[in-house]
């Protein structure tokens, strides 16, 4: 028997009993209905659980996608899905109970072999539809509940580092784990504020461009992908952008810090209003998961790496896909622009680093590729220019973090062996110091000149109180 949560069982089995207790009076008596019956959620994890392999986002059978509640409501290609009110003119209900026929053909859903719902799943559908089959309150998206196996460790557990970033202003380095951002001195490496209460692992995390506000973006697999956005000054979460349909592994800022951009393993990128929260447009193209973006510095081009092997450059103010690179061999990691615009770097799965010239439109047949060095003996995981384009790190799966002249892209020194794989990579005070972030949980700084490790404080170290006035924030945890 297919593992349940006990509150997805609970759930269903009172929807059946209420169903055969007052089964009758369903179509006659919808506003009866108990209010757990207005709820979606119950319905999307049926859905989620039976429907998605044939009617995702991505090719969808007869055109009707299940991913989200305006879909549903679309319907597909040979009408609408529902009638509210009425289950039993539902085309939805009349296919899961085998009562459709299509050229003389009975047809049930799912189709063939696949598990067919339950007499409790479809009662719970068809008792929602009579209430009116409501969506999720307005500005949500419904809950989902990933069920896995859960397997005891017998060591304790790394947190990694997935991203960090520096803000002279506060002089503050952002660090992010797994479901929260720690707020360091700069001058110190201490703990002065950490940020909770974000769903599984933070993949990116980005100041605006005054050091005001901090955006960290992350989820859970196979759910939903977020971003926070927190108040530096006191630690106050201001907001939430939430709409993805899988975890975010990238997200960049305009140079303005008015458009953030997030990227998602469900192969969208979104664009959204940091001013109001609010969803601008999706950009929709990739066949693979997004995993860099990039804005150019002058704001009107996009650029996302993938794992279908491409950059693809997209207009910022229209949404327009303006070229696709294809020249790399495997999936891509990362992606970035020079600080004069005029040059794309991407890495990934064939350890090459990739250099295009990028034009004033950026339109097909203009970029042309410049570059392919061979630079890292294992995967690329990340790549960032200085701030005044003179250097660029890369750090890579063979725990190397190389730094290579930014105009040349000639390597100029290696750092220490790293004792685990780098995600994250930082510049700070004026571009003199490195932070990479490792997936055993610690940091490293070194000396951008000469590659010298520089003293480090142990990511486990206490959070001591430090002064308010250098720091700007408060030392108060949240």
């Amino acid at each position: 028997m297919e593992h349940q949560s006990p509150t997805k069982i609970s759930a269903v089995v009172k929807s059946f009993l209420w169903v055969l207790a007052a089964g009758p009076f369903i179509l006659s008596a919808p506003a009866a209905e108990p209010a757990a019956m207005n709820e979606y959620a119950p319905v999307d994890a049926i859905f989620n659980e039976h429907c998605m392999d044939c009617h995702g986002a991505q090719e969808p059978e007869g055109k009707f996608v299940l991913e989200d509640y305006a879909s549903l409501l679309k319907g597909g290609e040979i009408g609408p899905a529902l009638v509210p009110g009425r289950s039993a003119d539902s085309l939805m209900v009349r296919m899961v109970e085998g009562a459709f026929e299509k050229d003389g053909n009975k047809v049930i859903m799912p189709p063939g072999k696949r598990k067919k719902l339950s007499l409790a799943e479809i009662a719970t559908i068809k008792a929602w539809i009579n209430a009116g089959a409501h969506g999720p309150p307005a500005g949500t998206v419904a809950d989902r509940e990933l069920v896995v196996p859960k397997i005891a460790l017998k060591v304790a557990p790394h947190i990694p580092i997935m991203a960090v970033a520096y803000a002279s202003g506060p002089a503050l380095i952002a660090v992010a784990n797994y479901g929260q951002v720690e707020l360091r001195s700069a001058a110190n490496h201490q703990i002065a504020r950490t940020l909770k209460g974000h769903h599984g692992n933070l993949n990116a995390v980005l100041f605006s461009p005054d050091g005001a506000y901090l955006f960290a973006a992350g989820g859970e697999p196979g759910l939903s992908g977020e971003v926070r956005q927190w108040l530096v000054a006191d630690g106050t979460l201001v907001r939430t952008f939430a709409g993805h349909k899988d975890a975010l592994y990238a997200a960049a800022l305009s140079p303005d810090g008015k458009i953030l951009a997030t990227g998602s393993y469900d192969q969208k990128i979104k664009l959204w209003n940091t001013e109001t929260g609010q969803e601008i447009r999706t950009l929709s193209g990739h066949n693979g998961a997004i995993f860099g973006l990039a804005f150019r510095p002058d704001g009107k081009i996009l650029a996302s790496a993938s794992g279908d092997r491409t950059v693809k450059l997209w207009d910022v103010a229209s949404g327009e896909r303006r070229d696709t690179l294809s020249q790399s061999l495997k999936e891509l990691y990362a992606v970035a622009f020079s600080p004069d615009g005029k040059r794309l770097v991407a890495g990934g799965v064939d350890n090459r680093i990739r250099i295009w010239e990028i034009s004033e439109s950026a339109a097909e047949t203009t970029n042309p590729l410049l570059d392919a060095k061979y630079a890292h003996e294992g995967a690329i995981l990340n790549l960032l220019f200085s701030a005044d384009g003179t250097l660029l790190l890369s750090s890579a799966e063979d725990r190397t973090v190389k730094v290579w002249d930014g105009r040349l892209i000639k390597e100029r020194f290696l750092l220490e062996t790293q004792p685990d794989w780098v995600h994250a990579l930082a510049f700070m005070t004026k571009d003199e110091t490195i932070v990479v972030g490792r997936m055993d949980g610690t940091l490293g700084f070194y000396d951008a000149t000469s590659g010298k490790a520089m003293p480090t404080l142990n990511a486990e170290s206490a959070h001591p109180a430090l002064p308010s006035a250098p720091l700007g924030v408060s030392t108060q945890a949240n």
